[in-house]
């Protein structure tokens, strides 16, 4: 969902240098400074009730404590409703995962690096670095998820979020291929959904998956009454729209190096 981004770094050019040096030292530095995001382990599957203490969780984090929880345990047996989940592989450790990307990023405060990651990693594994107990429900598998409602001819995405700390990595887009996905096995000619009307890079992924502004929602979010956008797809059941979405998914799995959908 994110492409590579600059750190920010000068590029420093030596004026002894020939035009050909110059350039090349251009393209090394340049690539040095590209911070390239790899795919996390993850795969699309159906929310289970192990997870929803993890999905609240997110929920919370992504829409604020402000917000109205989803009865995600009551609408498991929904069948005019589909909760996917972001799922890391089982063989993969999502604390590594999370101390390799604690460690790329800059320090924010005057804290040591060592410590700082070490009280990260005992927290999320149940401990604390003061000795102190700590919710063992910090220790997570799950990335991300997205809520679809059918009603009528219609999906509608109620809630997408990605957990804070692995955004920019694919995933909300994997999540929004596999609601697109299980809204077209499930019949659906349109899909519509909310963003805050601030959060334009939702709104980029949105329009590139053919999602257009079609309204306002006044004071739609309780923690700051930020309006939002509401979003229509044209119609996902034809010949046209297929193949855009199976461009898509190619491209997206090209740039990913995997995109694991379970069948529903």
């Amino acid at each position: 969902m994110a492409g590579p981004r600059l750190r920010g770094q000068p590029i420093m050019l030596k004026s002894a240098l020939s035009g050909g040096d110059l350039i090349q030292l251009l393209i090394s530095q340049i690539r040095s400074a590209v911070q390239l995001q790899e795919a996390l382990p993850v795969s699309i599957r159906r929310l289970r009730v192990d997870d929803i203490d993890q999905v609240v969780t997110i929920e919370k984090e992504a829409f604020s404590p402000l917000w109205v929880s989803s009865s995600f345990k009551r609408e498991l047996n929904n069948k005019r409703a589909n909760y996917l989940v972001a799922c890391f592989d089982e063989d993969v450790s999502p604390e590594v995962i999370l101390a390799e990307i604690d460690s790329d990023r800059p320090a924010q405060d005057e804290e040591p690096r060592p410590t700082k990651l070490w009280s990260r990693l005992l927290g999320r594994l149940g401990f604390s670095s003061n000795d102190e107990a700590v919710d063992v429900d910090t220790v997570f598998n799950i990335a991300g998820y997205v809520s679809v409602w059918y009603q009528g001819e219609e999906a509608h995405i109620t809630e997408i979020a990605v957990k804070e700390t692995l955004r920019g990595r694919g995933v909300g887009e994997l999540l929004l291929i596999g609601s697109l996905k299980a809204a077209i096995d499930y019949g659906s000619k349109v899909m519509t959904l909310e963003a805050r009307v601030s959060n334009f890079i939702a709104h980029r992924l949105y329009q590139k998956y053919n999602f257009k502004s079609v309204g306002i929602r006044k004071a739609y979010y309780s923690d700051n009454r930020e309006d939002a956008v509401i979003m229509t797809t044209s119609p996902i059941d034809t010949p046209e729209y297929g193949t855009l979405f199976a461009g898509l998914q190619s491209t997206y799995e090209s740039r990913w190096g995997r995109m694991d959908i379970e069948e529903y």
